[in-house]
């Protein structure tokens, strides 16, 4: 609105309406950072039950967990839930989201080909739709509610 009111009174009519448009052009796709906010906040948290879920059945899920990048399948457990969950809280809180949806969609892929590799797609929807959420959030990024949009807007204004 303010810059259609300060720029728009010596312009030509048709030049003043194009500014018009796409300034309400503009305020209409506003709504996409607030989906955009919705989705981050939305995976985040599921995956942060995830890992609480993980948690409680340590025991259980230990015995059976694979060695995936250690010969122990206790440093595999710890290190990969706690990876899980700095990236979750990472998407959550908007600081370099690409990356961290661009980990978390190949530990879904390595889990659809390497644990669950015997369901032949079966019992990988999750983990495909895991993966359709993080494409979609390395492809739009965190969005304006993002801790990365502060330091990119930072950035371009000085």
């Amino acid at each position: 609105m303010l810059f259609r009111n300060i720029y728009c009174r010596g312009l030509h009519k048709n030049v003043r309406d194009m500014i018009s448009k796409l300034s309400k052009l503009m305020q209409r796709y506003r709504k996409v950072d607030q989906a955009i906010l919705f989705l981050r906040l939305f995976v985040g948290g599921m995956l942060m039950l995830h890992v609480i879920g993980k948690l409680q059945r340590y025991n259980f899920l230990i015995d059976g967990y694979p060695p995936l990048m250690f010969n122990n399948p206790v440093a595999s457990f710890v290190i990969l839930t706690g990876l899980e969950a700095l990236f979750a809280a990472m998407i959550m809180c908007g600081l370099w989201t690409r990356f961290a949806a661009f980990v978390m969609a190949l530990g879904m892929f390595v889990d659809i080909f390497v644990v669950f590799s015997s369901l032949r797609w079966f019992g990988v929807e999750r983990q495909v739709l895991y993966i359709g959420i993080y494409l979609f959030l390395v492809i739009a990024g965190g969005g304006r509610y993002a801790i990365d949009s502060l330091f990119y807007r930072r950035k371009s204004s000085e």
